[in-house]
């Protein structure tokens, strides 16, 4: 072999022992993060959804992304609440109520993201915070949300959205409402939230107190022209969803309920 040739084969044998697995093939890379994917590392479950989102295959990135998000991974859990988000404004072959269930889902997973500090969920909860349709418009927890997600990457797009969202709802507000919204922004850690963080569904307030009749022993209360006594259970048809309610007790002139699926109970007053 010749000095040459000698000095090239050399040179490549460096090069290939200090290149990492990953740079000398691609393929062997995904196929890793696969196989970790299905072990359950939730780091390489979200990975893995990348990769079928960049291949076009949005129900798979969507069962990836889940996986992920039951464990806790924050980015995920942005990811699986924006792609359900966006699917249930959208979808035109899903009933209203899968549509409703998907939104529910959604503001779910984005509410844990946000918590957590991911960007992407921050500008989404924003968002529905803002338009009010998802959870009782609240124009003070829009303006945090926007704010703290406008703090990202300046070519991240879920900072370009936060900025947006806390803008409009500025332009709603008045001073009182912005620096308190500024407060809250600035006290933020991100964290596990509880159950009491955890905006209220809008639906909630279709839950009506129509009258209360009967003995101070025997008392009934009229629920969306359903009658109860303390400790009745009932199904609540409320727009495309139905609920379980419970009658927990009756007073004066509000009844106390619980809601199935909702931590804690909820005061309903006479109109």
């Amino acid at each position: 072999m010749c000095k040459q040739a000698l000095l090239r084969s050399s040179f490549l044998a460096v090069v290939l022992a200090v290149t990492p697995a990953s740079a000398q093939s691609p393929s062997a890379s995904l196929a890793e993060t696969k196989v970790a994917a299905e072990a359950g590392d939730p780091a390489a479950q979200d990975k893995l959804a990348e990769a079928f989102i960049m291949r076009g295959d949005s129900d798979q990135a969507i069962t990836w992304y889940r996986k992920a998000a039951e464990q806790g991974f924050a980015h995920a859990q942005g990811k699986l609440g924006h792609m359900l988000l966006m699917r249930s404004r959208t979808s035109v072959s899903s009933t209203s109520a899968a549509r409703a269930a998907m939104s529910d889902e959604a503001v779910h997973w984005i509410t844990l993201a946000a918590n957590q500090g991911d960007t992407h969920g921050q500008a989404d909860l924003a968002d529905i915070c803002l338009q009010g349709k998802l959870v009782k418009k609240d124009l003070v927890e829009a303006y945090k949300w926007g704010e703290l997600a406008s703090k990202g990457s300046m070519i991240d797009v879920a900072t370009t959205a936060g900025r947006s969202a806390r803008n409009a709802a500025t332009l709603q507000m008045d001073a009182d409402q912005i620096a308190e919204a500024q407060r809250r922004a600035a006290a933020f850690v991100p964290h596990q939230p509880k159950a009491s963080e955890l905006p209220e569904p809008s639906w909630v307030r279709q839950i009506k107190l129509n009258g209360i009749s009967g003995t101070p022993e025997r008392r009934l209360a009229m629920i969306n022209s359903k009658t109860l006594q303390e400790g009745d259970q009932t199904s609540l048809k409320l727009g495309e969803k139905t609920v379980k309610v419970r009658c927990i007790e009756i007073r004066q002139t509000s009844v106390v309920i619980s809601i199935d699926g909702l931590a804690g109970t909820r005061e309903v007053r006479m109109p």
